[in-house]
């Protein structure tokens, strides 16, 4: 018997899974998502214990409003795209996270190295799915979906990989070789989302972070955080060919992106990119910084960071504000927790 389907009901799953499909289509005003705090099993490196607790943390996400359907999340940290090309690794100690040594200091060094296969059991991709699968057969079901790896997009594992000042540096001294050794690392990740969606007979739903239901079928997610890094002519030059070429291969994008990048928005604007989705944080980045984007087709997922300034006291609040004071046109996907007002929101804006 299907234990996922008695906990969230095959009625829901397959209501959940023709809203969220007419959704991206282009259906309602926003969605809201809630995930579940409770039996946290993302970065564990345990795999026993992945096995014991993500059944639990799946059965506690069937009791939450919203759209919801049950992933797995292979949640490693943000090293996982790094790994495969060599450095060293630090374990979490004490409450830091996992962090990784670059495999190279210079570009030349970094286009001399080869990636470990996709497939390398021993590596982020093939834990995830495998675990996927074990926690599938162990609740006797087809119906679980998986959140890939953190699939950190081109320019950021290319700066994992080298050392990070020395590839900011390159981009004035040696600018083909930049970007020559981008597009190496994305038909690599190209090769791991594709490894992925093999392994899952098809059923990635997005990146780890955010939380909307995307599925394969409509592109990959990815995260573009070296964009408050970078000034918009050398992003442009070396992040859109390579975003450009996954898109090709993997369908459109969800960005994560959690700084500043409003001065970017002109230029993914024109860069001919279907950015199905985009992640801002208020006032990192703002509304009418995204808006462009927004007015185009682009869904936003929005957060405040209510440390950063007044106007908000929750993030609700924003969001509500949100809701009251765009286009009709402006539509919005809401990621939220479990909290009981997070639980209020999704049941007064759940599908609009």
């Amino acid at each position: 018997m299907d234990e996922l389907m008695q906990w969230f009901g095959p009625e829901r799953y397959e209501r959940q899974m023709a809203q969220a499909a007419r959704f991206w289509d282009g259906e309602g005003r926003c969605l809201v998502s809630l995930q579940t705090s409770a039996h946290g099993y993302r970065q564990i490196f345990d795999p026993a214990l992945i096995r014991q607790e993500a059944p639990l943390a799946l059965r506690a996400q069937a009791e939450l409003h919203g759209c919801n359907l049950p992933a797995f999340f292979a949640d490693f940290g943000t090293v996982s795209t790094a790994r495969y090309w060599g450095g060293r690794l630090v374990p979490p100690k004490d409450g830091a996270m996992i962090y990784i040594h670059p495999a190279a200091q210079t570009v030349e060094e970094a286009l001399a190295l080869r990636p470990r296969p996709v497939d390398d059991p021993e590596l982020d991709a093939a834990v995830g799915t495998r675990l996927w699968r074990e926690v599938s057969e162990a609740l006797h079901t087809d119906k679980l979906w998986y959140r890939t790896i953190d699939m950190q997009g081109p320019l950021n594992t290319a700066g994992l990989v080298m050392n990070q000042e020395e590839m900011f540096m390159a981009m004035y001294e040696t600018p083909d070789l930049v970007a020559q050794f981008v597009d190496r690392v994305a038909e690599f990740l190209i090769e791991l989302a594709q490894y992925q969606r093999t392994q899952t007979q098809g059923k990635v739903c997005g990146n780890i972070w955010p939380w909307p239901f995307y599925p394969a079928e409509r592109g990959v997610g990815l995260t573009e955080d070296l964009m408050p890094l970078l000034p918009p002519d050398l992003y442009a030059r070396f992040a859109f060919p390579a975003l450009k070429r996954m898109q090709a291969a993997l369908g459109g994008l969800l960005i994560h992106c959690c700084g500043q990048y409003g001065r970017h928005v002109p230029a993914l604007v024109d860069s001919g990119l279907r950015i199905d989705a985009i992640e801002f944080h208020h006032p990192a980045t703002t509304l009418e910084e995204v808006l462009p984007l927004a007015l185009r087709g682009t869904v936003l997922i929005p957060y405040c960071m209510t440390d950063h300034q007044e106007q908000f006291k929750t993030g609700l609040s924003y969001w509500r504000w949100l809701l009251q004071n765009t286009p009709k046109e402006v539509r919005f996907w809401f990621a939220a927790g479990d909290t009981p007002e997070d639980r209020a929101f999704a049941e007064e804006f759940g599908a609009q």
